[in-house]
């Protein structure tokens, strides 16, 4: 049976599902993280053992495609060296896109409206008469507010206020220490950059629990967070001077995962765009291959 891959390739993990031809999944499976920004040969690695094990078990003559969507892949050349690559490696047709485009992709096809992206980063990605651009995902030096990794980041900022002005820990800063086992100066500073930025997005569950405590400086975090991502989607919705009915996908975990974030996004928009309809299913990026294929 004839098959295509489609790969979703971000910071925390890699997702794959095989497709039949009439876009049924018939194999998935997750890997380690794909963002080359990080590291290029262990983003490499990680996507070709996945891809290796599925065809592995679907066979390689019957997959006709392959479509990955992965962060920062519009940093130097590594969309062709990464797309080269695994062409070379498996002898089967390849497109590495940006996986924002991705996402775009599977939510909308080619339909005009707006995908934003909040996971481990952040970003938007903005369609209009089949042509899109990203909005934000700058990655985590110059950007990716509201994403996990950049609200930790804003929780250890105020960890770092605490200590220096003897403070009391308050009771997020308490746990997020404990949980990283330690909250000397030595300690913080191991931490932050000694990880690499899916670990550090690995805490933002922590901020979610506590704000269920209704802890204030937890909610603030995702208040602020869903402030964030409402701006680069606004950001992206002006790009395009969109006159009627807008679609915006919300896609990842920062959304699925805080009702807080999500109630924070949903009233900032309400305030700046006047028609709009959101698709808050969670789809998964991996289902853009089908779209991607059918237009080639």
């Amino acid at each position: 049976m004839s098959y295509i891959i489609g790969i979703d390739s971000g910071g925390t993990k890699s997702e794959l599902k095989a497709y039949d031809l009439y876009d049924n999944v018939i194999y998935e499976s997750v890997g380690g993280y794909g963002n080359p920004a990080v590291n290029l040969e262990e983003t490499i690695a990680n996507v070709c053992y996945i891809i290796d094990e599925c065809l592995k078990t679907l066979g390689i003559d019957d997959c006709m495609f392959i479509g990955i969507g992965m962060a920062a892949v519009e940093m130097s050349d590594y969309a062709y060296i990464i797309g080269n690559y695994i062409e070379a490696t498996f002898e089967i047709q390849t497109i590495v896109i940006n996986d924002a485009e991705m996402a775009c992709k599977a939510y909308l096809g080619r339909r005009d409206g707006i995908v934003a992206i909040a996971g481990t980063g952040s970003s938007c990605y903005v369609q209009r008469h089949g042509r899109g651009e990203i909005v934000g995902g700058w990655s985590h030096i110059l950007g990716d507010e509201g994403s996990g990794y950049h609200t930790v980041i804003e929780a250890f900022k105020n960890i770092t206020y605490e200590f220096d002005r003897d403070v009391p820990y308050d009771c997020l800063s308490a746990k997020l220490l404990e949980q990283i086992g330690g909250s000397s100066r030595s300690d913080i500073m191991k931490f932050i950059y000694s990880n690499q930025k899916n670990k550090i997005a690995s805490l933002f569950p922590i901020i979610v629990e506590t704000a269920r405590t209704n802890n204030p400086d937890a909610i603030l975090l995702l208040e602020n967070a869903g402030r964030f991502l409402a701006e680069t989607t606004i950001a992206a919705y002006r790009k395009k001077n969109f006159e009627d009915e807008i679609t915006i996908g919300l896609k990842g975990g920062v959304f699925k995962h805080s009702s807080i974030v999500l109630s924070s996004y949903k009233y900032e928009i309400k305030k700046r765009i006047n028609n709009f309809v959101l698709i808050e299913d969670d789809i998964s990026s991996t289902k853009g291959v089908c779209n991607i294929f059918r237009s080639r």
